[in-house]
């Protein structure tokens, strides 16, 4: 009931508030991977830009002061009711990269946008009305959900086949999907940016230089304590072979457990990304992140195995695409056994290029560029 009060608040102002329009062009923002996107979209619209950003982004915020970007904090509370709910409604642009529940109670006047820049390339994971979860919710939540769902006028998107994805989740048409490509992809077709990274990461851990490097990154579970299977002591790696797990940022203390725990097989490199991480792996060892869709696009990237012991599980709690084993550009195992002999396994040509071209079609190095002078010309 609470919920359903906050948003009729919410509804409430943001009615009062929509008779007066403004130029402003407001970026929420949860991530902190997209910060080169904020920075050009704000010379793009002349400082008329302010990120109102989660505490989790509180550091990306930081840098984008350094270059003059106006930030602001922000969460669910009465706050952002009366203070920002009229900012939003009031604003020429709205730009989202996460589900934001508030949005639901917002109206948005004719000429406003709201574009969604999404967090992630692809989709390995079910969402929206594909979730699982989602059936079970009430149908006040299920009208909330479609409610912010419907909010969201453009969707940014580097595929026909991500543009499906959430025609099809959201329920909403294809024809509000915006094939432009994925901003935060460009990096990874920049070689200044691969090679400034790999020197960092090669300055901090030259042993790097002389392995191959296995990047383990799993899936963030909410809610769940990440724990690997028992036998995973039983991992068989070649002298040559060196593996760095990369957990979620909020699993830092059970990264630091895995490493005591088996000390012969594990290595954790905190002070960088998984994103950083990439552009030194030669193998990617994955099971639901969408972290496999950024590197299929680098020219290191040898061979993907998608290690899900926990498929069942995951299937029927989270979800999964539904096509997925026809698109995955490696094998899935469940084993530890199966895992090691993956990784064992030669080198041979990964189906990339299908895999790239239905995912990464409009990856080019360009998305950020292409994304800004479609929403605004020069």
């Amino acid at each position: 009931m609470a919920k359903v009060i906050y948003i009729w608040l919410i509804r409430i102002v943001s009615w009062c508030a929509h008779f007066r329009r403004t130029t402003t062009v407001i970026y929420l923002m949860s991530f902190g991977d997209n910060l080169d996107f904020i920075r050009q979209l704000n010379k793009r619209v002349s400082g008329r830009l302010t990120v109102y950003y989660l505490p989790a982004a509180q550091r990306a915020a930081e840098e984008l002061v350094t270059t003059g970007v106006t930030v602001r904090p922000f969460h669910d509370s009465l706050a952002l009711v009366f203070r920002l709910v009229p900012v939003i409604t009031r604003a020429a642009d709205v730009y989202v990269d996460n589900y934001y529940a508030f949005t639901a109670g917002l109206y948005r006047h004719p000429q406003q946008r709201v574009i969604q820049v999404w967090h992630a390339s692809g989709a390995v994971k079910a969402f929206g009305w594909d979730d699982p979860q989602t059936a079970k919710r009430s149908p006040q939540a299920q009208r909330r959900f479609q409610a912010v769902y419907n909010h969201i006028t453009d969707y940014v998107v580097a595929s026909d086949k991500m543009g499906a994805v959430f025609a099809n989740s959201y329920h909403v048409p294809m024809s509000r999907m915006r094939g432009l490509g994925y901003p935060r992809s460009d990096r990874y077709q920049h070689p200044d940016w691969v090679d400034r990274t790999r020197a960092a990461i090669y300055a901090r851990y030259p042993q790097f230089k002389d392995h191959d490097v296995i990047l383990y990154a799993p899936t963030y579970r909410a809610g769940v304590q990440f724990e690997l299977p028992t036998d995973f002591d039983q991992l068989r790696l070649n002298q040559h072979q060196l593996l760095v797990v990369k957990l979620h940022p909020h699993l830092a203390a059970q990264a630091d457990a895995l490493v005591q725990r088996y000390p012969q097989n594990v290595v954790t490199v905190p002070e960088f990304s998984s994103d950083d991480l990439l552009t030194v792996a030669t193998i990617l060892v994955s099971d639901y992140s969408s972290v496999i869709f950024d590197y299929a696009l680098l020219p290191n990237c040898k061979k993907m195995v998608f290690y899900d012991f926990d498929r069942a599980e995951f299937s029927r709690t989270v979800g999964l695409q539904p096509d997925l084993a026809s698109w995955l550009p490696g094998p899935r195992v469940t084993t530890v056994a199966e895992l090691s002999a993956a990784l064992a396994a030669p080198v041979t040509q990964q189906p990339l290029l299908s895999f790239n071209q239905l995912w990464n079609t409009h990856n080019d190095g360009h998305a950020t560029e292409r994304t800004l002078t479609y929403f605004y010309p020069k």
